[in-house]
């Protein structure tokens, strides 16, 4: 039996495979902040009757994710961790080139944005082999956390980087303008990213790093344990929607940043949700540990979610009462609170 010993290069594995995420998170959310600028700017290739705009390259990562989450698994356990996540960096690293190469021609974009997400979906579902495999127990919780933390930095830095590198303002002459150039530069921050997966990452250590093994079950036996729990059946449903809704909301942010009326796309509701979410993600289950209350503070959670989103669609009648603008910052925020708050008690309750 080989001795257990702990690497301090498994935080050099990490932090490749946390940077390759945060730029595949930006990558991702790239057209969401300004789809109105970026519809502008492709409006002689789309046709406005099509259901292609750029909308669409935010909707291709959570489609792709559905349908090929599961596939990807088998993926990555048949030919190996190391081997995997060298071909997903392939393809990010030349579907990112691509991207920027091809920003003036929009059906390259969707072609490349596909590419993208097949190497998003792998590398999302290669994180817990990598902690399992280079971190003591204690430290696994911590580790997925940290990639957790670097998929939201990404959504968070795109929010603010492209409505100032992108022309956004429908009065200005060069509205829409920017938009290659900002692919470019992330193309490239992409590419080198995924590069330096493929150098730097290691299949495992030379000796396990840690005693405590986890039993790994088939997709199928999984989820029969899952239904078989009780109340876990109403619980993934719920989970899966509130999931659903947050990316669904964070997609078309520029879409329900005009339902509020902000002419300009300043990704200024973006920042406010993700950041909310962030605090939410703290606080809450915070809370849910020190009064040892899961299932309180989930459906808490829940609530507010509901609370949000029924004030938010009556939104615009708040408006003609006479309701301060900034509210709707505030509402915003308050949702991306309690939207960010279910994920870890989620994993949590399913756990235990």
């Amino acid at each position: 039996m080989k001795s257990v010993s702990v690497y301090s290069y498994r935080w050099v594995v990490l932090s490749a495979l946390m940077v390759v995420i945060m730029a595949s998170e930006m990558q991702w959310l790239v057209f969401a902040p300004v789809s109105r600028a970026a519809s502008e700017f492709y409006r002689d290739q789309i046709n406005p009757h099509s259901m292609l705009s750029p909308d669409i390259l935010t909707l291709i990562h959570l489609v792709s994710y559905l349908i090929f989450t599961i596939p990807a698994s088998f993926f990555i356990n048949k030919i190996g961790l190391k081997w995997s996540l060298r071909i997903a960096a392939m393809l990010i690293a030349a579907f990112s080139l691509m991207k920027g190469f091809s920003a003036l021609n929009f059906n390259l974009v969707v072609i490349s944005q596909l590419g993208l997400s097949l190497g998003h979906v792998i590398v999302l579902n290669s994180v817990t082999s990598v902690t399992n495999r280079w971190f003591p127990f204690k430290e696994r919780g911590f580790a997925t956390g940290l990639v957790s933390f670097a998929q939201y930095l990404g959504l968070l830095l795109i929010m603010i980087i492209a409505p100032r590198a992108v022309g956004t303002n429908p009065s200005m002459y060069e509205y829409g303008s920017g938009l290659p150039s900002l692919l470019m530069i992330l193309g490239i921050v992409t590419s080198i990213s995924a590069v330096a997966v493929i150098f730097l990452f290691k299949e495992k250590p030379p000796t396990p790093s840690s005693l405590e093994t986890v039993k790994i079950e088939s997709f199928f036996e999984s989820f029969r344990l899952l239904l078989h729990k009780k109340h876990m059946a109403g619980f993934m449903v719920i989970f899966g929607l509130s999931w659903g809704l947050f990316n669904v909301f964070i997609a078309k942010i520029d879409s329900i940043t005009a339902f509020v009326n902000i002419e300009n796309s300043n990704g200024i509701l973006g920042v406010l949700l993700l950041g909310g979410g962030l605090f939410g993600s703290i606080v809450i289950p915070f809370l849910s540990d020190y009064y040892r209350k899961r299932k309180l503070f989930f459906s808490i959670s829940i609530l507010g979610i509901f609370l949000g989103l029924v004030i938010f669609a009556f939104y615009p009648n708040l408006i003609e009462q006479g309701v301060p603008f900034f509210i709707v910052y505030i509402l915003v925020a308050f949702l991306g609170f309690f939207f960010q708050s279910t994920i870890p008690l989620g994993y949590q309750y399913a756990y235990f």
